[in-house]
């Protein structure tokens, strides 16, 4: 997963603040609207201002790991009233403002560019309404338990980025566009009823194409095109009909791929992890253990 919008994510992003490089992703989860999210970690206040985000249609919604007690945030070149944001708190920018901040505490935390364009196309495939603009109070923390919830859920994604699923990813990128467009641009007030779970082809389409590809190197929205369905529609759908989102889908697979050839074969370890779709043994191990309750080592021996 690559970075396309260079002064938006990595290491433009992290430069603003002072920092060599921070680690991104990328996901085209709607048509021309692809939303960033970035890992930065400044650990060493510069005690100087950083550097005004570009000009931007669109939004950076960020969340932090630490307190920032004396927040201070400038905006179309005016400062603006602000007040301690906490940590896990969610803060908000309109990019069309080149807002910029005081780097005066650490800076840990998860960052997403969301461009407008991803919130209509949200709206849109909904229920056919519009977001054009996010309401949230300037230069204040909320308190969202939905948007950290996600930021800490792609934590790891950052530390093994080898071992990231794009599906994921892309998943919880998704999540998050749309939970702004419904808590933050009144999509919640437009929304139309709710869509059903998937037709029995569309369910049969998407776990083929699923287990085709056991690395997770499949988008999102390359599922719901097959399924000619739009992302977020295609997203709820498939939970709908498997009570799981697409990559938790795909790493039971795995799981149900790896203790298949456990037990029919004398294979090592390391090359049933590497077939199943696992980045090495250890990796394995790990989510086997998470969804067994114990090791694939010790589930082969109780064999």
């Amino acid at each position: 997963m690559a970075v396309r919008r260079a002064h938006a994510h990595g290491r433009a992003f992290a430069r603003r603040f002072g920092v060599d490089t921070a680690p991104a992703f990328f996901a085209r989860t709607l048509h021309k609207a692809d939303v960033g999210v970035t890992y930065l970690r400044q650990e060493h206040p510069t005690f100087e201002l950083s550097e005004p985000q570009p000009f931007d249609d669109a939004y950076l919604v960020s969340v932090g790991f630490g307190d920032y007690p004396d927040y201070r945030l400038w905006s179309d070149g005016r400062s603006i009233a602000t007040g301690p944001v906490f940590a896990r708190q969610t803060t908000m920018y309109d990019l069309r403002t080149a807002p910029y901040i005081l780097v005066n505490s650490p800076l840990i935390g998860v960052h997403f560019h969301v461009p407008r364009a991803a919130l209509r196309a949200i709206a849109e495939a909904e229920c056919g309404a519009r977001v054009d603009e996010l309401r949230y109070p300037p230069g204040r923390g909320v308190d969202d338990a939905t948007i950290c919830g996600a930021c800490t859920a792609l934590l790891p994604a950052f530390e093994r980025p080898a071992e990231a699923s794009r599906l994921f990813v892309e998943y919880v990128t998704l999540a998050v566009t749309a939970h702004l467009a419904h808590r933050y641009g009144g999509l919640a007030a437009a929304r139309a009823e709710r869509h059903g779970a998937l037709a029995p082809w569309q369910l049969t389409r998407a776990t083929e194409l699923i287990d085709a590809h056991p690395t997770g190197d499949l988008s999102l929205a390359a599922l719901a095109r097959e399924c000619r369905l739009s992302p977020s529609h295609f997203a709820r759908a498939f939970r709908a009909s498997t009570g799981l989102a697409p990559h938790q889908w795909l790493v039971r697979r795995r799981v149900e791929k790896a203790k298949a050839a456990m037990a029919t074969t004398d294979r090592p370890l390391t090359d049933i992890a590497t077939d199943a779709g696992f980045a090495d043994q250890s990796h394995f191990t790990r989510v086997f253990t998470r969804l067994v309750g114990i090791p694939p080592g010790a589930w082969r021996r109780n064999r």
